[in-house]
């Protein structure tokens, strides 16, 4: 028998994984899978723990969104603090800042296009708001991967492995807001760079334009000239097929010459119906992120936000209404807030809750609605006969404690709260309070069949509360 080389074992891999384990528990699935699972431990010794991330803007969107949570994991498992150390394993953000090697001088106009319109012959620009830029951007755990990679996008356009960049999701979700962030920011570090922001259906048009003024040499050099293009709304090119052929050549001769190109669509890629293979082909060479419908902290926080930006002072209880009743997108949020904002200032109305239900139900029918922590509280505290201030107290009675772990367990089950919001609904409990009650409920559950029969009840009576 041959002797083996001991191979020796690294403690930080053990210790990683313990911290890990923590993670899961305080973080969702979709952030903790994006940001936590691909780092390695490579060292640790008394003072630091060496972690291998991607690149290096994992090390500034940990240090940004959860040092907190790390640093507390890290003392849970050791006992004691640890410096966190980084060690980018491929870093495919240059160093050197980029700088676009044919940029001609700007002019006075950065985005005038150089033919014509054929309704006014009038020039036409690409029209990039500049009130959309990543500081007013409101990240949450739905779009903090497509954020990120905005982020490294514009810092570094066409320089990343990202190229293309495809953002793709449903409606008001904040994608045109996002790769227009792009072009505001890269426009504020590299004044020089050409920045083009149009829609699927505006190129298509401006394409047939250039058919009828017989200028599609002008047209291909406009479109072929630019640094970053930011195209929204590609599935518009369905049963397009001259003006995708144009935007194949389009994208292959930026793209080979190294200029950053971004998309949007409101579905994936492999479900873009009546698109060219080849162009289906060349999208999936980059970088295909989602965003899904902000979640209620999210939702929050961009009212909140939009309160700040306009000056304006909403109860909490109103703004918390809205964000727990209007799901489905941040545009028919901001709108909702906007038409408080309106009644408060023509009107002199009072900001107050039955204003905000009737807008609500002016904006979204009732099977939209979504329900909330407070409803299932409050309806629970009610069956067993108790307030919902009992749930929320520290008391260990033993009747108040079956229905506070009761209201926890329908909480986990009929909405998309992380434990540590479910707590905070319980008197700030925290997240392994919440664990605890939710599987006394589910082992009750396996033996109690009286039980069994009432949270049924329950579940059907709170799904028509939506």
């Amino acid at each position: 028998m041959k002797a083996g080389i001991a191979q020796k074992s690294n403690p930080a891999e053990s210790v990683w994984k313990h911290i890990q384990q923590i993670l899961r528990e305080y973080i969702n699935i979709r952030s903790y899978n994006t940001w936590f699972a691909p780092i390695e431990a490579i060292d640790m010794d008394d003072q630091h723990l060496v972690l291998g991330v991607p690149n290096r803007f994992f090390c500034e969107w940990i240090d940004n969104h959860y040092a907190k949570v790390l640093n507390n994991a890290i003392v849970q498992v050791l006992g004691e603090h640890r410096k966190i150390k980084y060690q980018i394993k491929n870093d495919s953000l240059p160093e050197s800042p980029y700088h676009p090697t044919d940029l001609q001088p700007a002019a006075p106009q950065l985005n005038k296009i150089s033919f014509s319109n054929t309704v006014n012959n009038s020039p036409f620009y690409t029209r990039i708001n500049e009130r959309y830029t990543f500081d007013n951007f409101v990240v949450g755990d739905g779009n903090n991967f497509a954020y990120a990679a905005a982020r490294a996008v514009a810092d570094s356009p066409g320089r990343t492995n990202y190229n293309p960049l495809i953002v793709y999701g449903g409606t008001g979700l904040g994608k045109t807001h996002l790769i227009q962030a792009i072009g505001n920011y890269a426009l504020s570090k590299y004044p020089m760079t050409k920045v083009y922001y149009t829609s699927s259906e505006t190129f298509t048009s401006h394409f047939i334009n250039a058919i009828q003024q017989n200028k599609i040499s002008e047209f291909s050099a406009y479109y072929r000239s630019c640094d970053i293009l930011l195209l929204d709304d590609i599935h518009f090119f369905r049963n397009k097929g001259k003006t995708q052929e144009e935007f194949f050549h389009t994208f292959n001769d930026l793209h080979q010459n190294g200029k950053q190109i971004v998309l949007t669509s409101d579905r994936p890629i492999n479900e873009l119906m009546d698109l060219e293979e080849r162009l289906i082909s060349r999208f999936k060479w980059g970088l295909i992120v989602d965003v899904q419908p902000p979640d209620f902290e999210t939702r929050l926080a961009i009212l909140r936000k939009k309160c700040d930006e306009s000056d304006l002072d909403i109860p909490g209880d109103v703004l918390e209404y809205l964000a727990a009743n209007l799901v489905e997108n941040v545009r028919e949020l901001e709108g909702a807030l906007t038409k408080i904002m309106a009644q408060v200032t023509f009107t002199a109305a009072e900001p107050t809750l039955e204003l905000a239900r009737q807008i609500v139900n002016e904006i979204a029918p009732p099977d939209k609605k979504m329900l909330t922590i407070e409803t299932i509280v409050e309806y629970t505290a009610k069956v067993f006969n108790l307030s919902s201030d009992h749930l929320r107290a520290k008391t260990r009675k033993k009747d108040v404690v079956r229905a506070r772990q009761v209201a926890m367990y329908l909480a986990k089950q009929m909405t998309n709260h992380s434990l540590i919001t479910i707590g905070l609904h319980f008197g700030g409990r925290d997240h392994s309070t919440v664990i605890h009650g939710i599987n006394t409920i589910e082992e009750l559950l396996r033996r109690d069949a009286n039980l069994r029969n009432q949270i049924e009840s329950m579940k059907k009576h709170l799904t028509y509360q939506k």
